[in-house]
């Protein structure tokens, strides 16, 4: 089970205005993801992306999900 207990984002003015849309998306996302065993994390903080200023709402939450899925994954391995 994950519990994210503060999601910070930081998006470009593009995409700023459906940060929103986008957190409730990621934490859906990350909701549904299988994690590998038991996790303890204060802090995560994934690689910086590049992201289409096109891209929708949900094409950004699965590229944040992606990314943190990754990390949290390194971290057990």
């Amino acid at each position: 089970m994950l519990t994210i207990e503060r999601l910070r984002l930081q998006l470009p003015h593009s995409i700023g205005g459906r940060g929103s849309e986008i957190a409730q998306l990621v934490a859906a996302e990350l909701a549904a993801r299988p994690l590998p065993g038991d996790l303890n994390r204060k802090l995560l903080t994934p690689a910086p992306l590049r992201i289409h200023p096109q891209a929708t709402s949900r094409e950004v939450a699965q590229a944040i999900v992606d990314a943190v899925h990754a990390e949290l994954c390194k971290q057990t391995g």
